[in-house]
C-alpha cells in the first residue's frame, strides 16, 4: 500500500495577507478531510505569536505541522551558517539557531514539530545532530538520495524525499492544474515506494504574484520591509478550489496521512547495496551543489566542505523498507 503525505511550506512573516492565507489552507483540507503536513518557520511563529493570531495557531493543530528553519531566508541561510564550518562548529551553530526556531514552534503550537524541513531546499549535515538534540525524527524535502526516491535514515534521523510536487502557478490555471494533477496521479501509480511526499505549493505564494523573499536574493537585506503584489481575488479563489478538488481527488484514490502516522508505520532498515550506495554518491552532492544556487544565497558561496562533511556519513546511510 501507498502512503502520501501532502506538504505545504508557511513561511511569509511579512506581506500583510500572508496570515489570512496561512489561516486559509489548514481550513481548506479540513473541508476535504485529509491531514496536511504543513512546515512553519520559527519567524512565522513569532510573528504569529506577537500579532495575536490564535486563530491561524488553532487551524493548524490538528494537522502534521514540521518546523520549516528558525528563519528561512532571513540571513544567514542553513548553507550560509555551516559552509565554511568544521563539523562541531557546525554542529553547536545550528543547535544554537534552530532551538529558536523550534521554541517559537513550540510557544504559538503548544507541542514539538514532527520533522524539520529545510527552507529553499539547503540543509548541512550538522541539521541531523541539532534534530536528535531537540528530539526531532525527520527530515523532510531530503537532499541525501537514494533511488526511486526511497526513505531512508541518515546520521540516525529519517530523511524524507520530496518526489512530487504541482506549482502555485499550476493551480492558478485550469488547463494547467489538469495536466498536473494527470501527472502527479500516474507518478504515484509508477513510484514503486511504500511512502510518497507531495508538495503543493505555500500559501503566501498563492496570493501573491511575487516571492515574499524576492527583497533577500543574492544575500540582500533590506532596511524596510519590502512587499508584494497581491493576486486577483478570482485567481486566488481558483486556485482553492482546484487545490481543494485536487485533494479530493488524491483522498479517494490513496491513503493521504501526515509524517507522524508516517513516521509510525513499521519500518524497518537494511545496509543499502552498492549500487545504492554508489547513487548516493553521486546524486547527493549534485543535490547539495544545486541548492547552493537558490537565489537568496550571497553569491559565490562554496557548498564543497558541506559535500565533505555528508559524504562523511555515508556508513551511517540505511535504506527505509515495510516489511
Amino acid at each position: 500500500m501507498k502512503h502520501i503525505s501532502v506538504f505545504m511550506d508557511v513561511e511569509d512573516p511579512i506581506n500583510p495577507l500572508a496570515d489570512d492565507a496561512a489561516l486559509d489552507f489548514p481550513l481548506l483540507f479540513d473541508e476535504v478531510g485529509m491531514r496536511g503536513s504543513f512546515c512553519l518557520t520559527g519567524e512565522k511563529c513569532r510573528v504569529l505569536k506577537a500579532r495575536g493570531r490564535s486563530d491561524v495557531a488553532e487551524a493548524y493543530r490538528s494537522h502534521c505541522l514540521g518546523l520549516h528553519t528558525n528563519a528561512h531566508s532571513f540571513h544567514p541561510s542553513t548553507m550560509e551558517l555551516l559552509g565554511d564550518l568544521e563539523w562541531e562548529e557546525g554542529c553547536e551553530s545550528a543547535f544554537e539557531v534552530e532551538s529558536k526556531g523550534f521554541e517559537a514552534f513550540v510557544e504559538l503550537i503548544g507541542r514539538p514539530p514532527s520533522f524539520w524541513g529545510g527552507g529553499g531546499n539547503t540543509w548541512s549535515p550538522e541539521i541531523t545532530d541539532a534534530m536528535k538534540r531537540l528530539g526531532i525524527p525527520a527530515y523532510a524535502y531530503a537532499l541525501t538520495q537514494f533511488p526511486h526516491e526511497a526513505v531512508h535514515r541518515f546520521n540516525g534521523v529519517f530523511a524524507l524525499p520530496q518526489a512530487l510536487s504541482i506549482s502555485e502557478t499550476d493551480w492558478a490555471d485550469d488547463t494547467r492544474t489538469a495536466a498536473a494533477s494527470e501527472r502527479v496521479m500516474r507518478a504515484i501509480d509508477d513510484l514503486d515506494q511504500p511512502w510518497i511526499g507531495l508538495f503543493v505549493g505555500h500559501p503566501t505564494k498563492f496570493r501573491y504574484i511575487d516571492w515574499w523573499d524576492t527583497p533577500y536574493y543574492a544575500g540582500r537585506t533590506p532596511p524596510e520591509p519590502e512587499y508584494g503584489t497581491p493576486v486577483s481575488e478570482e485567481v486566488y479563489e481558483r486556485s482553492k478550489s482546484n487545490l481543494r478538488a485536487f485533494l479530493g481527488r488524491l483522498k479517494e484514490s490513496f491513503p493521504v496521512i501526515g509524517v507522524d502516522d508516517a513516521l509510525q508505520l513499521p519500518w524497518r532498515f537494511r545496509t543499502p547495496s552498492i549500487e545504492e550506495i554508489a547513487y548516493f554518491r553521486d546524486r547527493t552532492p549534485a543535490a547539495l551543489r544545486g541548492a547552493k544556487n537558490w537565489p537568496i544565497h550571497y553569491l559565490g558561496l562554496d557548498p564543497e566542505l558541506i559535500v565533505s562533511k555528508t559524504m562523511r556519513l555515508v556508513h551511517t546511510a540505511e535504506i527505509a523498507f515495510l516489511p
